[in-house]
């Protein structure tokens, strides 16, 4: 029936390593029109925002003419709450939260058919960035908390036949441990994490030579540069024996997560699932290779659809055939989020920008990038930080690669750990931060 989404007791995908770039497009515009006369059938609310947007009733609105269409974003998720359920409440079956990272956490609701979605989307990212289920693998993410990526990944490791075990965010040594007494052959977890655990094994009596982990699926911090080079965290978990670091982007309002392939130029986007596309402040795409603010449309999403929503997450998308044989678009490393975006003496930039560098200068320690607003075009920036070395050295060092690398060079503020600590982890927070925003405090 039009207007209906396409129920099963197991969702169905296809091989998309051996879709044709014909047969993609097609995909995407049924795709497409399914979406949007799911929601014209099922949602007040978009019914009623199209409207007040200018989109007459019965204007037509494929795939092409998507522009025609207002973008969301947060603030209007925010406001909306319940209204944005297309489905009765008595079919919810799981409700999640976002990070609240960037604001008040969002409360998100799924059906028995969106969770088998959401099996069949960590199927296809899993299977993308190789892992078989031949392979054991350590899960380091919660579970709990009402989180969605632990249970994501749990329910596409457990449809792809993988062996899991639930570690767990718990310890490096617990994680380390698990590796160990499992002969695991695959990690996912947060790169940072992972890094201090391979670091510790590194420093053990035995070292990392006995670990089988050949693949790290990394989630929630990035590994590569913009130009697709490891960062600092990517080399450590590289160095420590881990045979491939795999990026991957996810966010919990879309229920889908994108997975690097071996060639590691990009997370593969999953056309039957979602589309992409990187677009400017007014909503249009930007060029290929040119970075610009991700804008998602779910499909086959039940209770909570999304069409044109601004993640607020700002990358370039590729598109052509990528070394791997697919065809499907990817999507390059996350610069910064939109909301981050400084402007400090005269020039734009991204906190990851400073990331970057003050992970890759021997001698700093712990640290907090923290924003001011200084005047109404303007932006003082102070990076709060702990030293392990030469203390006059490693403010030198980092001020040059600075000026040299960023064009401008913040303000370098020495604190204890447990300052850092307290800027990096408030009270209430539900995963570490980097960047601490008081423009608007």
């Amino acid at each position: 029936m039009p207007g209906e989404l396409k129920e099963s007791t197991t969702m169905q995908v296809r091989d998309e390593a051996t879709l044709s770039a014909t047969e993609m497009v097609a995909m995407q515009r049924e795709a497409w029109r399914e979406t949007v006369a799911y929601v014209r059938r099922h949602s007040p609310f978009y019914r009623e925002w199209w409207d007040r947007c200018g989109v007459p009733p019965r204007s037509r609105l494929g795939l092409e003419q998507r522009h025609r269409l207002p973008t969301l974003d947060k603030r209007v998720l925010s406001e909306e709450g319940r209204g944005l359920l297309c489905v009765p409440e008595r079919r919810v079956v799981d409700v999640v939260t976002t990070s609240g990272s960037t604001g008040q956490p969002l409360i998100w609701r799924l059906t028995e058919a969106d969770l088998e979605r959401l099996a069949a989307n960590e199927l296809l990212s899993f299977r993308c960035a190789g892992v078989t289920p031949s392979d054991t693998v350590i899960l380091a993410v919660t579970l709990d908390r009402c989180c969605m990526a632990g249970m994501a990944y749990f329910l596409g490791l457990r449809r792809l036949g993988a062996s899991v075990a639930r570690v767990g965010p718990s310890t490096p040594a617990m994680c380390l441990d698990m590796v160990g007494r499992l002969g695991a052959t695959a990690v996912v977890g947060v790169p940072s994490f992972l890094a201090q655990a391979w670091q510790r094994a590194a420093a053990s009596a035995e070292g990392t030579s006995k670990l089988k982990v050949r693949l790290a699926v990394c989630i929630g911090e990035p590994v590569r540069e913009s130009g697709f080079a490891l960062n600092d965290v990517g080399r450590t978990l590289a160095a420590g024996g881990v045979v491939r670091v795999a990026s991957s982007y996810g966010v919990t309002e879309l229920a889908s997560s994108l997975c690097e392939c071996e060639a590691g130029i990009g997370s593969h986007l999953h056309p039957q699932l979602l589309h992409l596309e990187a677009v400017d402040e007014k909503g249009m795409p930007v060029a290929d290779g040119e970075v610009g603010e991700l804008t998602a449309t779910t499909f086959g999403v039940e209770a909570m659809p999304l069409i044109r929503y601004r993640t607020g997450d700002c990358a370039a998308m590729f598109h052509g055939r990528c070394a791997c044989g697919r065809v499907t678009p990817r999507v390059g490393p996350i610069v910064g989020r939109k909301s981050q975006k400084l402007k400090f003496k005269g020039v734009t930039l991204f906190p990851s920008t400073l990331k970057s560098i003050l992970d890759s200068t021997e001698g700093v320690g712990r640290y907090a990038i923290v924003a001011h607003r200084d005047g109404p075009l303007s932006d003082r920036v102070e990076v709060r930080l702990t030293f392990r070395g030469d203390p006059a050295r490693v403010r030198r060092e980092l001020t040059e690669r600075f000026r040299g690398e960023a064009k401008v060079a913040p303000l370098l503020s020495q604190a204890t750990d447990s300052e850092v600590e307290s800027l990096q982890f408030p009270e209430g927070a539900r995963k570490r931060r980097y960047f601490v925003d008081l423009r608007l405090a």
